[in-house]
């Protein structure tokens, strides 16, 4: 699909969907079928209010409108392409969505689900190793929700080893302090 049928379809599903033909989550879920990769991999997508375009730059890990490539029809990509950014509201991306809302249903859930997050929380502090590895592990992720338990993982971890080393020190100073 050319930038121009998105528009077109774009401009199809906004009218079903403010006749009440169309529910939120149905014109949620076409809006992710109307991503658009480019040549330069950039994942280009309608903003759910205004319809204007934005692509996803995954260096700052915003979407930023702007104008799409012209007369481009996405080629056939000789390796299967990388999936669209992911947002911790289910939107397109780590970023706000395309005009600031967060489009739910649209490209997956976080990588870490809340009863696994508390998992990790626990082994951080518990095995300090743990924490610091599963912050280098997931420091990176394209949601946002991910890289702040990452934060929280690496501060459990050395929270508890340095109370580890404290006990350590205070269990020697008070094994010295009686044997005079």
């Amino acid at each position: 699909m050319n930038f121009g049928e998105v528009d077109r379809r774009y401009a199809e599903l906004k009218q079903q969907f403010q006749a009440g033909t169309l529910s939120a989550e149905q014109f949620d879920e076409e809006l992710k079928a109307l991503m658009v990769q480019d040549d330069q991999g950039r994942w280009w997508a309608k903003a759910r209010e205004s319809g204007a375009w934005n692509y996803y730059d995954a260096a700052s890990g915003n979407w930023m409108p702007a104008n799409p490539p012209t007369a481009q029809a996405p080629q056939a990509p000789q390796t299967p392409p990388m999936p669209p950014p992911q947002n911790p509201a289910g939107g397109y991306a780590a970023a706000p969505a395309p005009g600031g809302y967060a489009v739910s249903g649209m490209a997956g859930q976080p990588e870490l689900s809340s009863g696994l997050k508390i998992v990790f929380y626990i082994l951080s502090f518990l095995v300090p190793i743990v924490g610091i590895v599963l912050f280098f592990v997931y420091r990176s992720k394209p949601i946002q929700e991910d890289r702040s338990a990452a934060n929280l993982f690496l501060i459990l971890g050395l929270v508890s080893f340095g109370l580890s080393c404290f006990c350590y020190i205070m269990a020697i100073a008070a094994s010295g302090a009686g044997s005079f």
